[in-house]
């Protein structure tokens, strides 16, 4: 390869695809051959010009190609392709070159991975102006432009030269000879001179005109010399009416030259003639150009007016493209695909790599990287190309070279952007390195936590500027990320246990603190990889392994059996109060069971707490974020967390500003939500309830701590209904103020279960009462506490287990302090101490758990509140049903935001909650002579679990609904059965858990199974017009079935006789052989008849029979059932969320399991922990047990799954802290700069706590919050 200036290049097969694009004359003075393609950005590319022509070539007979895909070039070989388009007759030539090539020269191959293909870079190029100045006009070939490329490989000879020519025929030519009008009116003169002679003769047309002129070139070309040359004479009938005077130029162009002889008769004079071209070397190619061009335009006419004789003389012509691969080498190279959409337009990326759509991702790999070494200077844009395409392509092998080459320190022309603007900097800045180094320290200096962020964003711009000063500062003198890589000699991307294993291998003849440090930074990196995290803790030791097992690491922190089920909250509680004045080695002891725990349960939160426990874990952005129990609020933590996955809702209310009802007087009297006109006192607050929930729903998505508390307001808000908070007010006009001193629970505000006493101290036991049996509280446990589903825990709706004030059982709050060292315990929020008590070390039994704070909720023993109307009023809200806690949700939205549209007929609003939750019935009643229709909105659908014993699966439990029923009309009974009409978006399914007990007169939970699966088809209950449907048909059938099934059932049951000592067979026989004894007893008085015996064992054998012939009917009939509908699975839905209770049907413990479908996960949402479920048997394999009951199923439709559902949508915010609003908000070292001056101190390092930002306090957001500007801000400071 000659030396050539740095720059891009193309390959082989990206040139030639150019160059069949590329029209000279329909270009936007853009050389898509010779220019480098433009950076593209989105909305930024030159798009090819409309009338462009995609070139078509044909091959000539001057081609010189290989023959074979096998040849071979050698130090003598020169190819040329010789072709014209057969669309626009441009004119070509494509000669590639090997005869510069020297001994060490090999051309490029696809046998050779470094140089499968050519890689072409421009040298020269030279116009058909500069061609002409330079070398003077050539009447046979009109040149427009030509290129000279070189090969880019190393030891590759090949040069390619590229020629393009205009037409021969000119467009003043080939006019006169096409242009119809021109023929008509040239013939048409003709005759009209001499109408006798041209008696019956029409003037011509292009086609016959074209074909005369070919017929001339050709004989022209036949000729063996020009003695043997024909004359055509001018007098001839086809050539005047073809061509005349008038095209005395065009002859002229093509070499024909005019001549005259004397006539016949001496009178007539002389005649003329147009002699037929000599044809020499000089210009046989012109001529044969022309014919090529004629060819063309006669393919290029109308078939009507085409004769179909020429088809069997006009030899069809050859592509010339298999010639131009095989002379470049690419002919047959391997492809992505051989199926090429047309339709798709190829990405622009492709071009910028000098590639093209169909490589594969080998061949595109080596693209990029000639294209790099070619141009480095544009390596990052090259970059972008590489990893937009992989992700497009979604290929893995390239996804692994982009992450490789990140690895390696390479970076993107975006990624550089990013850096430079990160700093505030232009990129194309001309400050100097000491500018950009004090913008980077003042960075890091008000945003300590974006320091790793800022560096590598720094090294970046460090490598862009090739500035050795910059690149030392992002690097540091403490071990970076890189640097611990580059010590095991790892990268990024190698796989944890090859990590753990270098470090091994190092560790065992090197600085084994160093590699602990190492593999410490590189597990600060991988702060999710418990792999390293592992390795980094064993290597720490010492010793290279755990000295504790996990069952002797609970012992150590006496927590013992329940320890694994306890959150990391709790296991922490347990630690700090062992460890808090404990002497070093007991402490160090307790440091490692607790970093033991952590990597067993690969917990986050334990490792950063044990190694800093102030620091703040803040919440992964790609893991949602926990719910704060605020006081018996667990459901409402559920339902909101599953209202913040659901998209269309989370984004309305995200965006309620947006979605508000405006309060105006014609707005009021078309509201009409749930049947009823909705009033404005109920709009507003509904309005609240959306100003709440959006507050929450922004600290949802921004927080950055582990969970976040929902407000009172909104609990309230969510809670009770307008129609709910009237009927207790009218409840409490009836009901006489309590006497007596009031109970723990109305002074805090709130209903409390469980002992409010400060737990006890830690003192041996001075009475008698054993120590298992102090009481110790948990407020809220979670799912892995051993507690049966029938626990009294009481969360939602059981007030009864409250005691009241003149209960003598009734707790109060203690009022002594406790002196346990210097630990306190936390009851509500304030501290509990007792001064009697006398600190032990180590202490005899596991430390109290402390209940979890509630907002708002304070414990007074000095002064008595009265705050019984907002106790009895929370109290009321919570003792609601659950499915009216949803249906009051929905209400207060659609109450709060703008209507889309209206139903006809009833009014009723029509908004994006109806259009996403609510499905519609209707109803099919068969009268005497008539069908009656009703079609209902419905937003759940109830499905009824079986009695016990009896486990349904979700459709049985659903069938129960939709099954054919008789229901009495007007004194008959008529048969009723409903269909879905409408199915929403979002499917709820609520499996009905309360059951009524006759005997008792008491609700009870129903606790029997109901197996639901991942995806369900609701094909069966979509409602048709045609009562003779399929659908309905086969429904009719399963209900013929269920009809024959429970009457078999009940045969069944008859004879098993289950609900007695004895089935009947073993009742006949017992009957039998007391018989048979009788008779052979023989008892004066009793006859026995002699065939009775024999009677009863025929019975025997026919029950017997008949239990067997029952039992294959009803495994047929359940069998039927179940493939009834199995090919019906048009209306698919998936599984997204799992609501579960445990508890009675007065109260218990809620929570949910919502599926992230983007990631396959299940996660569990338990108040404040979010958790992912590792065993999916938790969910679908409900025993009823500890594990609780589903009650409540959501599922989506499958075909909009990601317009519908967003499970994380998390965004982290970093907020700037001023250092004057810190106001004591520091943890850092603090050195006297003076030991003789205690005024003056030096900060040596500080770490802000993270500011959350605080939701507004007004229902109104035009002045909930401002900015200093006195503009209204959201919760995270953002104008609206």
């Amino acid at each position: 390869m000659d030396k050539l200036p740095l720059g891009p290049g193309k390959t082989a097969p990206r040139l030639i695809l150019d160059l069949l694009d590329y029209d000279p004359k329909k270009s936007y003075g853009k050389n898509l051959l010779a220019d480098p393609a433009p950076k593209w950005r989105k909305g930024l590319w030159d798009a090819q010009h409309p009338q462009a022509c995609r070139h078509t070539l044909m091959a000539k007979e001057q081609t010189r190609a290989p023959v074979s895909n096998d040849e071979q070039p050698d130090a003598d070989t020169s190819y040329e392709v010789a072709a014209y388009c057969n669309k626009c007759r441009y004119h070509y030539k494509i000669n590639v070159d090997y005869s510069r090539r020297k001994d060490f020269q090999t051309p490029c191959n696809q046998s050779d991975n470094e140089n499968p293909l050519h890689h072409f870079r421009l040298q020269e190029s030279i116009t058909g102006k500069e061609h002409r100045d330079k070398f003077g006009v050539n009447k046979h070939d009109h040149l427009i432009e030509a290129h000279r490329f070189l090969c880019t490989g190393t030891k590759c000879p090949a040069t390619l030269d590229i020629r393009i020519s205009s037409p021969r025929l000119g467009k003043s030519l080939v006019d006169m000879i096409t242009d119809r009008p021109r023929l008509e009116t040239r013939g048409r003169k003709e005759i009209a001179r001499d109408p006798a002679r041209y008696e019956g003769v029409e003037p011509a047309g292009p086609f016959s005109s074209l074909w005369y002129l070919r017929s001339y070139l050709t004989d022209a070309k036949a000729a063996r010399d020009s003695t043997t040359l024909k004359k055509i004479a001018k007098r001839n009938k086809k050539f005047v009416i073809a061509f005349g005077d008038e095209c005395n130029d065009l002859f002229e162009t093509l070499g024909f030259r005019m001549i005259e002889e004397p006539a016949e008769l001496p009178e007539e004079g002389m005649n003329g003639f147009w002699q037929l071209p000599v044809v020499t070397k000089e210009n046989i190619e012109y001529i044969e150009d022309v014919i090529f061009e004629i060819d063309v335009l006669i393919q290029n006419l109308p078939l009507s007016e085409q004769n179909p004789q020429y088809m069997k003389v006009v030899i069809r012509p050859v592509p010339a493209l298999k010639d131009i691969e095989r002379s470049l080498g690419y002919f047959d190279y391997p492809l992505r695909s051989r199926t090429i959409n047309l339709e798709s337009e190829e990405h622009p990326y492709y071009k910028s790599l000098g590639a093209v759509e169909t490589f594969t991702d080998d061949y595109l790999s080596w693209a990029y990287d000639r294209q790099c070494s070619c141009d480095p200077t544009n390596k990052p844009y090259y970059f972008d190309c590489l990893e937009d395409l992989a992700t497009g392509r979604k290929s893995p092998d390239l996804q692994m070279k982009v992450t490789m080459a990140v690895s390696l320190g390479e970076y993107g022309l975006k990624q550089l952007e990013d850096s430079f603007k990160f700093f505030g900097l232009d990129p194309a800045t001309k400050e100097g390195d000491d500018h950009i180094m004090g913008v980077y320290k003042s960075r890091i200096a008000s945003a300590p936590r974006q320091k790793e962020d800022a560096k590598a964003r720094l090294l970046i711009i460090a490598k862009h500027r090739n500035s050795e000063a910059i690149e030392a500062l992002a690097k540091d003198n403490t071990m970076s990320f890189e640097e611990a890589l580059e010590f095991l000699e790892v990268t990024a991307d190698t796989a944890s246990d090859s990590i753990e294993a270098a470090a091994i291998s190092l560790s065992l003849d090197g600085d084994k603190v160093r590699v602990a440090r190492a593999l410490r930074v590189i597990a600060n990196r991988r702060p999710e990889d418990f792999t390293i995290q592992s390795a980094a803790a064993q290597m720490e030791t010492g010793n290279g392994e755990f000295a504790l097992g996990i069952s002797e690491a609970y012992n150590r922190l006496q927590i013992g059996g329940p320890g694994p089920s306890l959150p990391d909250e709790t296991v922490l509680t347990y630690y700090q109060s062992l460890s808090s004045g404990a002497p070093s080695g007991s402490k160090d002891s307790f440091a490692e069971a607790l970093r033991t725990i952590a990597l067993h349960r690969q917990s986050i939160f334990l490792l950063r707490k044990l190694n800093d426990p102030n620091a703040v874990v803040h919440a992964s952005t790609a893991e949602p974020v926990g719910l704060d129990n605020i006081g018996n609020t667990c459901y409402l933590n559920s339902l909101l967390q599953y209202y913040y996955t659901i998209k269309p809702v989370r984004d309305m209310v995200i965006d309620f500003k947006s979605h508000r009802m405006t309060l105006s007087e014609e707005n009021l009297k078309t509201k009409r939500v749930g049947g009823r006109i909705v009033d404005k006192p109920e709009i507003v607050k509904a309005q609240k309830f959306g100003d709440e929930l959006h507050n929450l729903f922004e600290n949802l998505k921004t927080a950055s701590s582990r969970s976040v508390r929902p407000t009172k307001e909104l609990a309230e808000l969510t809670l009770f209904s307008s129609e709910k908070e009237g009927e207790f007010l009218e409840r409490r006009k009836s009901i006489s103020s309590p006497s007596g001193p009031p109970n723990i629970a109305a002074i805090m505000g709130a209903p409390v279960f469980g002992p409010q006493l400060p737990p006890t101290p830690l003192t041996p036991p001075s009475s008698s009462k054993a120590p298992e049996d102090d009481i110790e509280m948990i407020d809220n446990p979670v799912d892995n506490v051993e507690a049966r589903d029938d626990s009294s825990e009481a969360t939602l709706v059981d007030m009864d287990q409250v005691p009241t004030s003149g209960d003598k059982k009734s707790l109060t709050v203690s009022t002594v302090d406790a002196t346990i060292d210097t630990d306190t315990v936390m009851v509500n929020g304030e501290d509990v101490t007792d001064e009697t008590s006398k600190p032990l070390t180590p202490p005899e039994k596991p430390p109290p758990i402390p209940p979890r704070n509630k907002s708002g909720l304070v414990i007074s023993t000095t002064e008595s509140k009265d705050l019984a109307a907002d106790d009895e009023l929370w109290r009321f809200g919570t003792q609601q049903d659950v499915t009216e806690v949803i249906g009051n949700v929905t209400f207060r939205l659609q109450c709060a935001i703008k209507p889309t549209s209206f139903e006809e007929g009833s009014g009723e609003q029509i908004d994006i909650i109806r259009d996403t939750f609510f499905g519609a019935n209707t109803t099919y009643t068969e009268k005497e002579h008539s069908t009656e229709t009703k079609v209902e909105a419905w937003p759940t659908i109830i499905a009824f679990p079986g009695k016990e014993g009896d486990v349904r699966d979700l459709y049985e439990a659903i069938d129960v609904i939709y099954d054919e029923q008789y229901v009495e009309v007007e004194n008959k009974k008529c048969p009723q059965h409903f269909s879905i009409s409408k199915l929403p978006r979002i499917l709820q399914i609520q499996i009905q858990r309360t059951d009524f007990d006759p005997v008792r007169q008491t609700s009870y939970k129903n606790r029997t199974p109901v197996a639901f699966p991942e995806t369900i088809y609701m094909d069966r209950y979509v409602a048709s017009d045609d009562p003779e449907s399929v659908v309905m048909r086969r429904r009719r059938e399963t209900w013929k079935w269920k009809a024959q099934l429970r009457s078999l059932e009940a045969r069944q049951a008859a004879l098993k006789n289950s609900q007695e000592d004895i089935n009947v067979p073993d009742a006949l026989l017992a009957v039998k052989d007391f018989v048979a004894a009788l008779q052979e007893e023989e008892i004066e008085g009793i006859e026995v008849p002699p065939e009775l015996p024999e009677a009863l064992e025929d019975r025997i054998s026919q029950v017997a029979s008949e239990l067997e012939q029952i039992s294959k009917q009803i495994d047929s009939l359940k069998k039927s059932l179940k493939e009834q509908f199995t090919d019906m699975r048009e209306y698919e839905y998936k599984l997204h969320s799992v609501f579960i209770h445990r508890g009675e049907a007065g109260g218990g413990h809620y929570w949910v399991y919502i599926y992230d479908f983007e990631h396959d996960i299940w996660r569990e949402y338990n108040d404040e922990h979010v958790s992912e479920v590792k065993d999916r048997r938790r969910i679908f394999d409900q025993t009823g047990s500890a594990d609780g009951t589903p009650y409540y199923l959501v599922y989506v439709q499958t075909h909009k799954l990601k317009e519908l559902v967003d499970v994380v949508c998390r965004e982290v915010q970093e907020i700037p802290v001023e250092v004057e609003t810190w106001n004591g908000q520091m943890d850092g070292v603090v050195n006297e700069v003076d030991e003789d001056n205690e005024n003056y101190r030096h900060v040596e390092h500080v770490k802000p706590r993270p500011l959350r930002p605080k939701p507004p306090v007004s229902s109104e957001w035009g002045n909930a919050n401002t900015n200093g500007n006195g503009i209204a801000v959201d919760p995270n400071g953002n104008a609206w």
